[in-house]
């Protein structure tokens, strides 16, 4: 009967912590040197759209005829995650082309660049595009591969390309010889979204950094990208005093398949 959905009472919870257990510093205020982190979003076609749709529809049903059966809840959950997981891979693989082609574009300007991926058949697939001027970091890479990635790409010039997995490398490395930072694919959390900028974003940074986020229009990206604003939003709230209430990921994206 414990209803652990969505947010409430968020201005207590900030107040509380403030007054017991957490001391709570932002970046802006103890290195206030650092430039501007600035983010844009990069609209991308789909080159499947039938079979997008198709995903999509069987996604919509799959929601609908299990919507209100509460005997296999953790079952359904389940199962959902991995319908949203196929209608993601189906999105990003017709979107590739295309933003392989922006990668392309933007490396011609001589700047380096920061890619982050989810899965290894997308991370491999501009590793075998990209050649000698890319390296990676995923979860196959032992900790020596990681930092020679790291050392390779910070101190070469002819390297100008990291592409890394969001949870190998969207925390504990330094790419600040990039001041720019493409998503192809994104986190559940935006606290994954937010590190993963950060290894731009960070000290040894000269110059802004630009978040490019290259999402397919009209799919589920642009939903889970809403999304993750929203639980931002639900973050801020208790870490810096803001009310707001936003419900899970998770029920929010199928809510809004569901009544579509």
């Amino acid at each position: 009967g414990w209803d652990f959905t969505g947010a409430t009472h968020t201005e207590e919870l900030h107040k509380r912590l403030i007054s017991t257990i957490m001391l709570r510093r932002l970046k802006s205020e103890v290195l206030q040197d650092l430039p501007e982190k600035v983010r844009a979003f990069v609209p991308m076609e789909l080159d499947n759209v039938d079979e997008y749709h198709r995903a999509e529809q069987h996604f919509i049903s799959y929601l609908r005829e299990t919507r209100g059966v509460d005997a296999a809840r953790k079952a359904l959950a389940a199962e959902t995650l991995t319908q949203i997981e196929v209608l993601k891979q189906v999105a990003v693989r017709g979107k590739l082309a295309q933003a392989i082609n922006w990668i392309e574009d933007f490396l011609e300007s001589d700047n380096k660049l920061v890619v982050f991926c989810m899965h290894r058949n997308v991370i491999d697939l501009l590793m075998t595009h990209f050649g000698k001027i890319a390296v990676k970091v995923d979860g196959s890479c032992a900790p020596s591969a990681r930092q020679l990635a790291v050392d390779t790409f910070q101190k070469m010039p002819a390297v100008r390309l990291f592409i890394g997995n969001i949870q190998a490398a969207g925390v504990g490395l330094t790419l600040t010889a990039a001041s720019n930072v493409a998503f192809l694919e994104l986190p559940w959390t935006p606290g994954a979204l937010v590190q993963a900028e950060d290894r731009c974003h960070r000290i040894g940074q000269k110059n802004c950094v630009n978040v490019h986020y290259l999402l397919a229009t009209d799919t589920i990206e642009e939903r889970i990208a809403g999304l993750l604003d929203a639980k931002r939003q639900v973050l801020d709230a208790v870490l810096d005093g803001r009310i707001t209430e936003q419900e899970s990921l998770l029920t929010e994206l199928m809510k809004q398949y569901t009544n579509a």
